[in-house]
C-alpha cells in the first residue's frame, strides 16, 4: 500500500470519527418541537416566565417573545452571566411571586389564564419603589421590571426582528451622502 493513501484514508477517518457527534446535534435539533429545559428556573418557574414573557411582548402581527425564545435567552443569561449573590436574590423575588401566583390564582401553573397574568403585573409591576439597598432582597416588583427589561431587550437583538422589523443593512455606510432618517429606513429604528 502506497504511503500516501494511507494517510488519505487515515485523515478521512478521523474527520467521520470528529464529524458524527457534531452531525447527530444537527438532526437531533432539526426537531420541530423542540423542549426547553430551564437552567436557572424550574420547571414550573420556566412555564411562568414563559408567560409573563408572552404578556408583555404578544403575538401580533410579529411573533411573540415565546416564539422567540426570549424565556430561553433570560433563563440561559442569569444562569452564565448573572452574579451569584444576584442570583440568590432572583431565585428568592421569583419563589415569592410563584406563591403569590399559586395562592391568588390557581395552584396549577398550567390553568392561569393570560388575563391574570395581566392583572397580576399591572398589580406587583410598580413603576417607582423605594430606593434598595444593595443587602435588601429583590422585591416582587424589581423582579417584574428586570423580566421586561430582559425580555425587550433579548426581543430587539433577535435575528427576526433586527432583520425584517428594524431597519437592516447588512452593509453599513452604503449610503451616499446625507439623507433624512425617513429615506433611509422609512422611519424605522436602526438593528444593530
Amino acid at each position: 500500500m502506497n504511503r500516501r493513501d494511507a494517510l488519505k484514508k487515515l485523515g478521512l477517518g478521523t474527520g467521520v470519527v470528529a464529524i458524527t457527534p457534531t452531525l447527530v446535534n444537527f438532526f437531533q435539533s432539526c426537531n420541530s418541537t423542540p423542549t426547553w429545559h430551564p437552567l436557572f428556573f424550574t420547571e414550573e418557574q420556566g412555564q411562568i416566565l414563559k408567560a409573563i414573557t408572552d404578556v408583555i411582548l404578544p403575538k401580533t402581527d410579529i411573533p411573540s417573545a415565546s416564539e422567540l425564545h426570549v424565556p430561553q435567552f433570560i433563563d440561559t443569561y442569569i444562569n452564565e452571566v448573572t452574579e451569584l449573590d444576584e442570583q440568590e436574590n432572583i431565585k428568592n423575588a421569583f419563589n415569592t411571586l410563584t406563591s403569590i401566583i399559586k395562592s391568588g390564582h390557581n395552584e396549577n401553573i398550567d390553568e392561569i389564564s393570560e388575563d391574570q397574568y395581566k392583572s397580576l403585573l399591572d398589580k406587583h409591576m410598580l413603576l417607582k419603589e423605594a430606593p434598595k439597598k444593595p443587602d435588601d432582597p429583590m422585591s416582587v416588583s424589581n423582579l417584574l421590571n428586570t423580566i421586561k427589561w430582559m425580555s425587550i431587550n433579548a426581543y430587539r437583538i433577535s435575528e427576526l426582528i433586527g432583520e425584517t422589523v428594524l431597519a437592516y443593512d447588512p452593509v453599513p455606510g452604503s449610503q451616499k451622502g446625507c439623507i433624512s432618517l425617513d429615506e433611509a429606513t422609512g422611519g424605522k429604528a436602526w438593528s444593530l
